[in-house]
């Protein structure tokens, strides 16, 4: 069971470690266990830390880890934990010699009582046995199409997963990627703190903190129901009792505010009878003029912090009052009962979850606040506790995806390990503010074989209702591509020329983007340089080229050099990112509530589908669609048939050129007397074809047709490329949205 209280008297264990690599399982017969054995010849691995990032490489396995400790003599009529952050995948473990129990997993903390157990003022002995081998599933051939790659480096599927590991073990874009070696880069290790916890006899080990917005039904008045300026917080704690009395004592919760100045304090104390084991309570107290928490981009993300104490323990977790709600039949978000569009990002800070820390968060984050990102989904892994902390306090709203991702096995076994995961992930994450939707799996159904595992509607389902019972407030999505949602990857996974408009677009696209190859340095640091020009299209594709999206799907053609080829990819990408964002936004709330880039960065070192890749570097696709995740967005709607988007756009003398002019708002407040300005200019002569202006107030949080351009192109009309300049100001004269759209007329 998760613990998710905290205590300052905590001892931690990390730094140098002892470690071996034990591939033939033979540690148990050679002592590795024994408080006696000899490890001097073992070698010194950092701890916490992903082996894959030592000189131990892509191991898959069993390493054997050791470390030498002393407990102070402070915590003596202490009880003492053993708390482990996260150890991918299975972990045994011996304190002096003693076997404490075992843990599968790679994400979710565990502990273990070493009451009685521990030497204060002693040296103390611990041995981990991390098992992370390949997983047992067969990788099969599903692709037979005529191209340049070898049968191995062709699209291969995996029949059923056994490990519960999701974006690390079997994703789209990850080293070896869709090939017959597409497990390889092992996210093995003990890769959070490993700590020794003492608390007191009777302790708090779990709170779940839920909120609502006070309404009330207004009797005397037109008898709607309205918000009376509360806010409703609701506490479950659990209490240990871990004495053989029974203790009569009281349990005290308070709230203030955390990260906003206001001089208030609500308070609650109750009588309780503590029986000797685990004892459950509810507490609750309500805020007047309660501060909600909002996205950054609509109010403030306003935080207090709850303490709740009993006994000689006290513990303190900061959390937001708000109500997310999704409207399932529309396919609609609402934040504290206020409709909101989504403007997303998908997010995994690194294959190798050592690597995460606050420098690289921050950066992240703050970068996805300067191009108006309003929300993250996470899928399908989790992230460190920090970094939900950080979305808290920025006011980022978090999409959370259980660490399922594509084929994984529909068997009991599996089912039963997976809910129990699935629980340690809802009470892991359920106090962060941020939390605002969840999905139990990435993508269920997709398979590339006949015979699929019937996952959606056996796993799915139970691992939905297993989570509701942590968290019964914040919707719960079953997996892609199903009840609202779908992926819009046009030229990457999806034909490049497909008919834009003949595709039923759902609310949630909580997939859009394309593949590129990144800048020739970090090209070089993947790519031996005897592969690299022309192509070795195995190496290329096991480095995430994906062959048949760029040339099929994406019909990017190569040039005559390496560097011609990359920027190829990039201006493809680039512009067909940027206009799949502006047709998505154009269908605002019909039906599109909510949309994620497919994703920030590479997770390892990679051709991605990035707007940087594993060394933040950037591609050309960040700045193009910079320009237009603005909250106020002007965009052209071009006429043609079909719609195809990424392509030039191609108009023949005689014909009549109609553009349609959106502009977004996605303010909850008008904007007055905004001026909104385009010009169609010959791009190499910058001569003026025409243009307009108009005045007018946006309408908070819409989607409109201000203006259509009307160009009947005439027979001497100049062939080469022409420009539409769109510009939004508001009545002050600040920029608020610029961008342009390209054709050609021959």
């Amino acid at each position: 069971m998760i613990n998710n209280t905290k205590t300052k008297e905590t001892l931690n264990l990390g730094g140098v470690w002892k470690y071996q690599l034990d591939p033939d399982d033979k540690g148990m017969e050679l002592g590795y266990n024994k408080p006696d054995q000899d490890v001097s010849s073992w070698k010194d691995m950092k701890i916490p830390n992903n082996w894959y990032l030592t000189e131990v490489g892509d191991y898959f396995g069993t390493v054997w880890f050791s470390t030498r400790f002393q407990a102070p003599d402070s915590y003596k009529d202490k009880k003492l934990f053993l708390r482990f952050g996260a150890v991918d995948y299975y972990a045994d473990v011996w304190l002096n010699g003693e076997y404490l129990g075992f843990h599968e997993g790679m994400f979710n903390p565990f502990e273990f009582d070493v009451t009685g157990k521990i030497k204060l003022g002693g040296e103390n002995i611990l041995v981990v046995r991390d098992g992370a081998p390949r997983d047992g599933t067969e990788y099969i051939q599903a692709d037979f199409s005529a191209t340049p790659l070898s049968d191995p480096y062709k699209k291969h599927q995996a029949k059923d997963i056994s490990q519960i590991k999701g974006h690390m073990i079997d994703a789209m874009h990850r080293n070896g990627s869709f090939t017959k070696f597409r497990g390889d880069g092992n996210s093995g290790g003990i890769w959070d703190d490993v700590e020794l916890i003492a608390r007191p006899d009777v302790y708090i080990d779990f709170i779940k903190i839920f909120t609502r917005i006070g309404v009330k039904k207004d009797w005397l008045g037109d008898k709607l129901d309205k918000q009376d300026g509360t806010g409703l917080v609701a506490v479950d704690v659990s209490v240990q009792n871990t004495t053989s009395q029974i203790v009569e004592t009281e349990l005290k919760l308070s709230a203030v505010p955390h990260n906003f100045d206001e001089d208030s304090k609500t308070e609650r104390i109750r009588k309780v009878v503590l029986q000797p084991g685990k004892n459950q309570f509810k507490l609750v107290i309500t805020i007047q003029d309660a501060k909600l928490w909002w996205t950054w981009d609509h109010g403030d993300p306003n935080l207090y912090t709850a303490t709740v104490s009993v006994c000689d323990h006290q513990v303190e977790q900061n959390f937001g009052i708000k109500e997310v709600f999704y409207d399932e039949k529309a396919g609609q978000w609402y934040l504290n009962f206020k409709h909101i569009f989504i403007r997303g990002m998908r997010y995994i800070s690194s294959l190798w979850m050592s690597e995460a820390n606050e420098k690289m968060w921050k950066e992240d984050l703050d970068k996805m606040l300067d191009m108006d990102i309003n929300s993250i989904r996470i899928g399908s892994h989790v992230e460190k506790d920090g970094f939900y902390t950080m979305c808290d306090e920025l006011g980022l709203l978090v999409w959370q995806v259980f660490p399922l991702h594509y084929c994984v096995s529909d068997s009991d076994d599996f089912i039963e390990r997976a809910s129990e995961m699935i629980l340690d992930m809802g009470m892991m994450l359920c106090n962060h503010a941020s939390m605002g939707m969840w999905s139990v799996f990435k993508e269920p159904e997709i398979y590339l074989l006949p015979d699929k595992p019937n996952n959606y509607f056996r796993l799915c389902r139970i691992l939905k209702e297993t989570l509701g019972t942590i968290d019964p407030t914040n919707w719960i999505h079953l997996g892609d591509y199903r009840e609202g949602v779908q992926n819009l990857m046009i030229g990457s996974c999806q034909p490049g020329d497909i008919d834009l408009k003949k595709i039923k677009i759902q609310p949630n696209i909580v997939e859009f983007g394309g593949d590129s190859i990144p800048c020739l340095e970090t090209l070089k640091e993947l790519i031996p340089e005897d592969k690299l020009w022309p192509p070795h299209w195995d190496t290329w594709e096991y480095w995430g080229l994906f062959y048949q999206n760029t040339f099929n799907n994406g019909k990017v053609e190569m040039g005559d050099s390496l560097e011609e080829f990359i920027n190829n990819t990039q201006a493809y990408e680039a512009l067909v990112v940027k206009e799949q964002i502006e047709a998505l936004r154009q269908r605002k709330y019909q039906p599109v509530s909510s949309m994620y880039l497919y994703y920030w960065s590479d997770p390892c070192p990679i051709m991605g589908s990035g707007l940087f890749d594993y060394y933040r570097r950037p591609y050309q696709v960040y700045y193009s669609m910079k320009e237009v995740y603005t909250q106020v967005l002007i965009s052209l709607e071009w006429n043609a048939d079909p719609y195809i988007i990424g392509r030039d756009k191609i108009y023949d003398r005689l014909n009549t050129f109609v553009g349609k002019v959106w502009v977004n708002n996605d303010h909850f407040y008008e904007v007055e007397n905004a001026v909104m300005s385009w010009k169609l200019i010959h791009e190499e002569s910058g001569d003026l074809i025409c243009e307009n202006s108009i005045k007018a107030s946006l309408k908070e949080d819409s989607a409109e047709i201000v203006d259509r351009i009307i160009w009947p192109i005439p027979h001497d009309a100049i062939a080469g490329q022409y420009k539409i300049e769109m510009l939004v100001k508001d009545a002050e004269g600040n920029t608020l949205s610029k961008n342009d759209t390209k054709i050609m007329v021959r």
